[in-house]
């Protein structure tokens, strides 16, 4: 696997400083932090679209930038792959047309997966003759990825790929990208503020605030804790779910990995069959903890967990759970733990409403 190492630093017109150092020779690479926090700016200087005012960037035995050598290689000679925000589609150019436009920035490193393997995992088929902006934001975002494919990248660079698509279709993006990721084994940078995108995908987390990198390492350790100490959000879980099968009722289950007897989940309406694995995401506080055994309540989905920290932040505190080799967040009160006996190591039982969960496929 080559490395990335990115050390640069660079002041905006508009005040903001990005003074980063970072390297790390994982296979996908999150830039995670809130807006603002210079994860773009670090992508477009990976591609070439900025050039900063000094520092240092390379992948593997290329540099693409060094301020001191006065040596920047241009965007279109980093075989990089990238895929924006807004897509950058050609707008006179048919689907097919802008998927084969991507063979034209290959630079003999190598044949880029076979156009039609591009279009049967990213279900194109039957959109090719159509023109972009007869697209929905799912649909224009498949291709954007196709299209970066295409060149034969040796490391693929994602700005928020579902930024701009439906919050119903998120999800189904994110399979989309998962694909990509296990079918070519691609080198990926991949920049988000959705720590339950971050958490599903990454192997390695960068974390940025104010234009400087605040923590980095695996996305239990960034996203743990230490990550939400310092976030000014709730956590939001991402529990990965396996082999759906329909219910007696015509409702839809699928198991937690790794429980005694492998739990079932109870999911919510989805208009078609759950992939395998599927994703349900939910938020922390809507997470019941409960000891000794639970009778006559409305909450169906019911899983043990072992508590492994608490973590008081703002008035509230969070119980950090393990699932199976799962981590999951829990909102708790202090009468709560004071009368449940909360510590680490103690035994629990998670509830969580069905109307609760969110299916990301």
């Amino acid at each position: 696997m080559s490395h990335l190492r990115v050390a640069c630093r660079h002041r905006f017109p508009t005040g903001f400083d990005l003074d980063v150092d970072f390297t790390t020779d994982e296979r996908m690479i999150a830039l995670f932090g809130p807006s603002g926090a210079g994860k773009t700016s670090i992508l477009m200087a990976i591609a070439g679209f900025l050039s900063p005012e000094s520092g240092r960037i390379s992948w593997g035995d290329h540099v693409l930038f060094d301020s001191a050598l006065s040596l920047s290689v241009a965007p279109d000679k980093r075989r990089l792959g990238v895929v924006f925000q807004d897509q950058r589609l050609f707008p006179h150019l048919s689907v097919e047309q802008n998927l084969r436009y991507g063979q034209r920035r290959r630079q003999g490193n190598g044949s880029a997966p076979a156009v039609e393997r591009i279009i049967e995992v990213l279900d194109l088929g039957t959109m090719l003759g159509r023109r972009p902006d007869t697209l929905s934001g799912g649909e224009g975002q498949r291709l954007a990825l196709g299209r970066a494919l295409m060149s034969a990248p040796e490391l693929l660079l994602m700005d928020e790929p579902v930024a701009a698509v439906d919050e119903s279709r998120r999800g189904t993006i994110l399979g989309y990208v998962d694909r990509i990721i296990h079918e070519w084994d691609l080198p990926t940078l991949y920049v988000s503020h959705h720590r339950a995108e971050v958490q599903r995908l990454a192997d390695w987390v960068v974390a940025l605030d104010g234009g400087r990198v605040v923590q980095e390492g695996d996305p239990e350790e960034v996203l743990g804790a230490a990550g939400l100490a310092g976030s000014n959000g709730e956590p939001v879980n991402l529990l990965r779910l396996v082999r759906p099968v329909r219910s007696s009722d015509g409702a839809w289950l699928a198991c937690v990995p790794g429980t005694r007897g492998e739990v079932c989940v109870r999911l919510p309406h989805v208009d078609a069959p759950p992939s395998d694995p599927t994703y349900v995401q939910f938020a922390a506080s809507d997470v019941m903890l409960a000891r000794g055994e639970v009778v006559r309540l409305s909450a169906r989905n019911r899983f043990p967990a072992r508590i492994e920290e608490l973590v008081p932040r703002h008035g509230h505190i969070f119980a950090a759970l393990s699932v199976a080799d799962q981590r999951l967040w829990a909102e708790v009160t202090n009468d709560a733990v004071r009368d449940l006996g909360m510590a680490p190591g103690v035994e629990v039982t998670c509830l969580v409403k069905t109307a609760a969960l969110e299916v990301l496929e």
